[in-house]
């Protein structure tokens, strides 16, 4: 099978494949999981048998994205799981009922890029400003992606208001690049990595925000949270631990993702890897995207990241 086509076949195929067994006595818990690495840190902590070491049955319930994540929170069809900032931000003003408890994802201006604007190699758009006027694909409109993309473009000579952005899933995006159905395309790996003797790398859009971030983090409903402390500290640790593990085995995790995605392992083993924070949540490196959300008018209001945090974390 070619890289390509095993790339396009992982959301579909991990939604297919069984995932958690519920065992008889032990502390129940529903984890909201993808196979795309913003969204497997929950994954990896259950096929890498973190939370079963800790007497927890964690059920995986597969998402399609950071948005859908954060609605099965809020909605109580999920305890918790990792959500886009933009996202849970969003959830944030309006009101709705969830607590950012640990941090997730880290995406740092001197590792190597796992999301950049792309465009075809023969395309003769170059810098900011050609841009203007054209379309973008992203896999969620109004959220993370299309806040740094927007930053980028007005920060470095364009003009993001002229632009248009339509959602497209990862796995199509390179297809409607060659069909010129859109003019450029937001990849994410390991997408990017499968689409780079197609493509051409133009700018990586979270820098553009700042030279760290943390684009995702742990969110658990509300009610959830409030109702069990002893579990969330234990969460917590297994969630830290987790991410210490996968740092620093690649390919023991490309081999989880492998097993449920049914994606060849090299798939992974080549591409750009995601970077999990070790530590405590930060304040500063979550509050340049509540502003550029709030600034582009996704958020109603801006505000302070820490109130974002649950009780007790960061």
């Amino acid at each position: 099978m070619r890289r390509s086509e095993a790339v396009a076949l992982l959301t579909c195929a991990f939604l297919a494949s069984p995932t958690g067994v519920r065992g008889q006595g032990r502390t129940k818990l529903r984890v909201g999981a993808n196979p795309g690495e913003s969204l497997a840190e929950g994954l990896l902590a259950v096929e890498g048998g973190f939370f079963s070491k800790a007497g927890i049955d964690a059920e995986l319930v597969t998402v399609t994205n950071g948005g859908a994540m954060t609605a099965g929170i809020v909605s109580g069809a999920i305890d918790i799981g990792p959500s886009n900032v933009a996202s849970i931000s969003a959830a944030y003003v309006r009101g709705l009922q969830l607590n950012l408890f640990a941090p997730s994802v880290l995406v740092s201006a001197r590792a190597p890029a796992t999301t950049m604007i792309a465009v075809l190699k023969d395309s003769p758009l170059q810098q900011a400003k050609d841009f203007n006027g054209k379309t973008f694909a992203l896999s969620t409109v109004r959220d993370l992606q299309q806040a740094a993309v927007m930053t980028w473009m007005d920060k470095n000579g364009g003009d993001s208001k002229t632009a248009t952005f339509v959602e497209i899933p990862n796995p199509e995006q390179l297809a409607a690049l060659r069909a010129k159905r859109v003019d450029v395309a937001v990849l994410v790996e390991p997408f990017l990595g499968a689409a780079r003797n197609d493509v051409r790398l133009v700018a990586r859009p979270y820098s553009s925000l700042g030279s760290q971030l943390m684009t995702f983090g742990w969110i658990a409903n509300k009610n959830w949270y409030d109702s069990n402390p002893a579990l969330v500290r234990k969460v917590t640790e297994i969630i830290s631990a987790t991410a210490r593990w996968a740092n620093r085995n690649h390919d023991a995790t490309a081999a989880i993702i492998s097993n449920v995605s049914k994606v060849p392992k090299e798939t992974f083993l080549t591409m750009n890897r995601q970077v999990y924070a070790e530590g405590k949540l930060d304040a500063s490196i979550i509050q340049p995207i509540i502003d550029a959300s709030a600034h582009y008018g996704f958020l109603t209001r801006n505000f302070p990241a820490p109130e974002l945090f649950a009780p007790n974390a960061g």
